[in-house]
């Protein structure tokens, strides 16, 4: 009886081991619909877009807007906003609510620097419900931004109230509750949300600032939290390039992205932000954002006068594609409205050629496969020449794939494609083309038995 009990309790610890071997982070719910999105737009609009003059960070952050009367956007049109980043691919949008300047673009019953403020619709204007219905009616998921960090109108830098003594403290309390207000209105008002941004974070009471993440939790229960001191669900991807490096894993070390711990997370020109951590504890993929004007040395994410140029080329967005969505993390697109109120129309020719052309390349598989083996295989109809390869996991049971090969059969054998080990929500390999009559998968490492969602093999004219 005792080498019974032994043998069962040697038993017991080894299945222990290997559940232990085997767990990975899962998404939440939020976090699998924000994968899925792929492709976001960020819609920057705000007092300064109307003075007629190129942004000027550093200036607009620390002075105030003259006259709030400019704001007068005679065409706004929410709906061309919307169908011009559907028309790209986008699949959720991103309202800047409240940035630089503290004006709210929408009906603040705490916040007196707000639409209620300005002629413009003889102050009844709400752009923020404006943009909600728009998303709703075009089959876009919405979010909403919110900027507390910098505030010009009321003097706040880097959250903070400038001066000492009680002065200082009685104008923090005030902003504090004035921003939790603002939230509440925000996470309240116009339905479910997909994603609430605070950027550049939002410090928590701990640091002397709003207390904002239980008031986002009460109202929106699915939704995708970026970010504070306490809670982040995806991660900044280290830069404003659209891009981020191979591999970006999904899972993270920290339950924050990059609001606190600064000397971990920044060294190293942001490596951990970049790449992950395969064995990181929470699920937080990495985002890649870049403004839609960002080409040729430009980086606007406000509309400026006379700046067409610097829309990025066709051919450029479709390498951040390949390097962001392509490499396990999302594209947000910074997205300009003019003082008309209206996307400009070389914008919106930009973003309909680009959803064109991603169309066009990965819309007509030669052959697709899926499975839960470590080894898969298409046969393709003949032998033919194939340039690119798409796998993607089942992320909604966490990243399980640790190491993997893609080979492709020619008339001299097997030949090795690829060697990799990130594929979470989408990997897309892109290469020289190579003539094979089947193409293999072999999965050499992974956490538990692997889910491959999708397998897939594309012959695309450049």
């Amino acid at each position: 009886m005792t080498l019974i009990k032994s043998t069962l309790f040697l038993l017991f610890l080894s299945i222990q081991v290997l559940v232990a071997q085997t767990e990975v982070p899962i998404p939440t719910q939020a976090q699998l619909e924000w994968q899925d999105a792929e492709l976001v737009a960020v819609f920057h609009y705000d007092l300064h877009v109307f003075d007629n003059k190129q942004y000027n960070q550093k200036i607009n952050r620390i002075t105030p807007v003259e006259d709030i009367n400019i704001f007068n956007p005679e065409q706004l049109d929410t709906d061309q906003w919307i169908k011009s980043v559907k028309d790209a691919g986008c699949n959720l949008a991103i309202l800047t609510a409240t940035h630089e300047t503290g004006f709210a673009l929408y009906q603040s019953d705490v916040n007196p620097y707000c639409l209620k403020a300005v002629k413009w619709k003889d102050g009844k204007g709400d752009i923020v419900k404006d943009f909600v219905e728009s998303c709703r009616k075009y089959g876009v998921k919405p979010g909403i931004y919110i900027g507390i960090r910098w505030n010009s109108f009321y003097g706040i830098h880097d959250f903070k109230v400038q001066g000492t003594g009680s002065f200082a403290e009685n104008r923090q309390k005030h902003y504090n509750r004035m921003c939790e207000g603002m939230v509440d209105e925000l996470m309240s008002r116009y339905g479910d949300l997909a994603m609430v941004w605070f950027d550049g974070g939002a410090h928590g009471p701990e640091q002397g600032g709003a207390d904002i993440l239980p008031i986002a939790e009460k109202h929106q229960k699915n939704i995708i939290f970026y970010h504070n001191t306490q809670r982040a669900d995806i991660r900044w991807g280290g830069s404003e390039s659209g891009k981020v490096p191979y591999p970006s894993w999904g899972t993270y070390p920290f339950p924050y992205s990059h609001s606190t711990n600064q000397k971990v997370i920044f060294k190293n020109n942001f490596e951990l932000l970049k790449t992950g951590d395969p064995d990181g504890k929470y699920y937080m993929p990495a985002m890649s954002d870049a403004p839609l004007r960002g080409y040729n040395g430009r980086h606007e994410w406000f509309w400026e006068p006379n700046d067409e140029e610097h829309i990025f080329p066709l051919e450029h967005l479709m390498e951040m594609y390949y390097n962001s969505v392509g490499h396990n993390s999302s594209l947000i697109l910074g997205i300009t409205p003019d003082p008309n109120g209206l996307i400009p129309e070389p914008d919106v020719e930009r973003l309909k050629e680009f959803g064109d052309e991603i169309n066009r390349k990965f819309s007509n598989p030669v052959g697709t496969t899926s499975g839960n083996k470590s080894k898969l295989s298409i046969k393709l109809p003949k032998t033919q020449n194939i340039n690119q390869i798409v796998l993607a996991e089942n992320i909604a049971n966490g990243e399980r794939v640790r190491a993997f090969i893609l080979e492709g059969k020619t008339k001299d054998g097997w030949q090795t494609i690829f060697e990799g080990s990130c594929i979470g929500h989408k990997f897309i390999h892109k290469f020289d083309g190579m003539n094979v009559s089947q193409v293999r998968l072999k999965i050499t490492e992974s956490k538990g038995n692997p889910e491959i969602k999708s397998f897939e093999v594309f012959s695309t004219e450049n």
